[in-house]
């Protein structure tokens, strides 16, 4: 095809249609879609690889404010928060049901956001803390004299998370040394759906190189996690004496 060959006999040759020089593209137009068919693979690979990825984060979002209507404040010595609605007594329902465990954290940047593995890690410890906390008195259903116990999660640092994945598919190993927790409870009568106990609490470690849970996981969040569940059932199942502010 290319250089020059001896002269051969002459034979007529039928012409192959996808070679016809008609049907040809023109070489810009083939440069442009070779080139705009590999940014479309990339881009594709790049959202693909970050969807796909276990350290998928967890969307900011602002936490809900407390819906104190109604309720009087009390003061509790570990509690930050604590309202009680007037002339109710939560030991008298005896039981409580747990909704599902929510999460509203919010973050200024994508390598920051919690992680996916962070965010069930906190909602499996909660909750099984709380089912130690409440014993017999956690139920699965709703029923006269059972209260719903809503727990949304606002606050959440592990003192070490591994291999954060970025937006741009860019890796960065984090390490905070000090953890922090935070959570808010609404406690509502499963029957009328009025709400009567709110509830919230926040913590972070000791600095570093003071803190003993520096080298862990979640050696923070877990000690706060536990004992906000043990507070919470105190107060549902065995109410402390309580004063007004």
């Amino acid at each position: 095809m290319f250089g020059r060959h001896a002269p051969a006999p002459h034979r007529p040759v039928a012409a192959l249609p996808a070679m016809r020089a008609e049907s040809l593209p023109h070489p810009l137009t083939r440069a442009v879609g070779i080139l705009g068919l590999s940014l479309a693979l990339l881009v594709g690979a790049a959202n693909g690889a970050y969807a796909k990825s276990a350290w998928d984060s967890v969307e900011s979002k602002k936490p809900p404010a407390l819906p104190t209507e109604g309720l009087t404040e009390q003061d509790h010595d570990s509690l930050d928060k604590l309202y009680i609605r007037p002339g109710v007594d939560l030991a008298a329902y005896g039981k409580v049901t747990l909704a599902p465990i929510d999460t509203a954290v919010e973050r200024r940047f994508d390598e920051v956001l919690l992680s996916n593995r962070d965010r069930d890690h906190a909602v499996e410890y909660l909750t099984k803390r709380l089912k130690d906390s409440f014993g017999s008195a956690l139920v699965d259903q709703a029923g006269p004299g059972v209260l719903t116990l809503k727990i949304t999660i606002t606050e959440y640092v592990p003192n070490r998370a591994f291999h954060a994945e970025k937006r741009n598919g860019s890796r960065v190993d984090r390490v905070y040394s000090v953890g922090q927790a935070a959570f808010q409870a609404v406690l509502t009568d499963s029957q009328t759906g009025q709400v009567v106990a709110v509830a919230a609490d926040a913590d972070m470690g000791l600095p570093f190189p003071d803190n003993v849970n520096a080298y862990t996981i979640y050696g923070d969040a877990d000690r706060f996690t536990q004992r906000f569940a043990k507070h919470l059932a105190k107060v549902v199942l065995k109410p402390e004496p309580v004063t007004g502010s």
